[in-house]
């Protein structure tokens, strides 16, 4: 801390604080969009449980300043379902607007209360 105490401003000090810890930031935002990338709905995970791991990661991210789409969420979300979610994932897909995160939410969740109940 021999850097901060030769500084004169609360500025600076500021300032100086801000690019020592900027390299934390970048790595944290690496780690965090790879890990999200990456995501994978489990064999025996309810489809609020991935939902919900999804949302931590992008709270994560928002809250080091990192924004993410809600375009981007709903297809990482979508890359992220097991096979046997081909034909619901395709159909999405072949419409020309995809759902946002909160829509595609209920929309699996309801996809998977239907088969279920089969």
């Amino acid at each position: 801390m021999a850097y901060i105490s030769e500084l004169d401003t609360s500025k600076e000090i500021y300032d100086m604080l801000v690019s020592l810890f900027k390299v934390n930031d970048a790595n944290q935002v690496l780690f965090l969009r790879n890990k999200l990338r990456e995501i994978k709905k489990g064999k025996d995970e309810s489809m609020q449980a991935y939902f919900l791991r999804i949302a931590e990661i992008k709270n994560d991210l928002l809250s080091i300043g990192e924004t993410i789409t809600d375009r981007e969420m709903a297809l990482t979300t979508l890359g992220g379902l097991p096979s046997e979610w081909y034909v619901f994932r395709t159909t999405l897909l072949n419409y020309n607007a995809i759902p946002g995160f909160e829509e595609l939410m209920a929309r699996c969740v309801q996809e998977e209360t239907r088969e279920e109940v089969k």
